[in-house]
């Protein structure tokens, strides 16, 4: 059998055109995939300058320190968290208060945005809970809400769930407690506050359990079918 040099030659010559196609196609794809990554990167950072962070909330590794009490202020929502180091390990309700402290906490924060007064801070508010029988079997009651809120000074209103009455009570002022199912927030039962709406009608809330959580605004949408109870609160 004879070669053909020239044959030879073009064969070469195409092989090393299609190996150079190869590499230019998969130049052209780790662009592609490059690019598509850097427009979701500066989507991300675009969504995340539209949340408002502040200091004490920064992130799902912030060591949970809340608001300090020299700064709670009548009309200035504190945050407040059942895990901070200063009265995490408080008992309560047969364990601690960060175990089972979110009620307490949640109630201590709207107590300090509607009087102004610092005297219930989440140890006190646990104890008041205690000594009047709120928490007795591990969890706290939901009349809590209502006539140990009374107790304390303060009217509390049960609402029906849902977006027309969460957004009336917020614009008249009143920040709410909900009572939570699983999801997003717990995987037994939690409370939290919902304390206001942005300006694209997103929901601030105050969870007593995170940092992370209460640094985001929320749908109402996604919050609403994890809504068992809702009170709203006012002097």
């Amino acid at each position: 059998m004879l070669f053909n040099p020239r044959g030879i030659a073009v064969l070469l010559v195409i092989a090393v055109i299609g190996a150079g196609g190869l590499g230019i196609n998969a130049k052209i794809q780790r662009d592609k995939a490059g690019e598509a990554a850097r427009i979701e990167a500066k989507r991300e950072r675009e969504l995340l300058a539209k949340q408002t962070v502040d200091p004490f909330k920064l992130g799902p590794t912030t060591i949970p320190i809340s608001t300090p009490r020299s700064q709670w202020a009548a009309g200035t929502m504190p945050y407040l968290y059942q895990t901070d180091p200063l009265w995490a390990n408080k008992p309560y309700a047969g364990s601690n208060i960060r175990v089972a402290g979110c009620g307490p906490t949640s109630l201590s924060m709207v107590y300090t945005y509607l009087t102004g007064k610092t005297d219930l801070d989440p140890v006190a508010m646990a104890s008041f809970a205690e000594e009047h029988n709120f928490a007795p079997t591990g969890a706290t009651e939901w009349r809590f809400m209502t006539d140990g809120a009374a107790a304390i000074g303060l009217r509390s209103t049960p609402v029906a769930p849902s977006r027309a009455n969460i957004a009336s009570a917020l614009d008249s002022g009143m920040p709410i407690i909900c009572c939570l199912t699983p999801g997003d927030f717990t995987t037994v039962g939690h409370f939290l506050v919902i304390k206001g709406t942005d300006s694209r009608g997103m929901v601030e809330i105050h969870d007593p359990n995170s940092p992370y959580n209460s640094a985001k605004c929320w749908p109402i949408s996604q919050i609403l079918p994890q809504i068992e109870a809702l009170w709203a609160f006012s002097i």
